[in-house]
């Protein structure tokens, strides 16, 4: 059984995504690393949660960032007054809300994309 989960990406400017993810999923520096091995990146989340998200650049062998319309990172709020609350703040930090591709998404939650076009799923349910 495993005690922790990191989803790492290839991103364009991990700062820049740095930036949007905690101002608008509320998440915190965890850790950074600047060239290790030819990679700089930044790991974003809160002690209490058992994830993490790392996004890392090469520097060099630059890896694009590779998405699909189903790639997606789902989080649940319970809570209408949070989940409305965390909409606003995922615009304000600088994601596009979108339609999403398979439109279950859609009945109770809203989709956002990055500037990498990586999409994030908030969903106003429990798991």
């Amino acid at each position: 059984m495993f005690t922790h989960m990191r989803i790492a990406r290839p991103v364009t400017d991990p700062k820049r995504s740095f930036q949007m993810y905690s101002q608008g999923l509320g998440l915190q520096k965890i850790a950074d690393f600047q060239d290790h091995q030819g990679f700089s990146g930044i790991m974003a989340g809160k002690e209490a949660l058992p994830w993490h998200l790392e996004f890392t650049v090469c520097h060099h062998h630059p890896v694009p960032p590779s998405h699909t319309e189903e790639d997606l990172l789902v989080l649940y709020y319970p809570d209408k007054a949070e989940w409305e609350q965390a909409c606003v703040r995922m615009i304000d930090a600088g994601f596009t809300g979108v339609d999403s591709f398979n439109p279950y998404w859609d009945v109770n939650g809203r989709t956002f994309v990055d500037h990498d076009g990586y999409r994030v799923v908030l969903q106003n349910r429990a798991w």
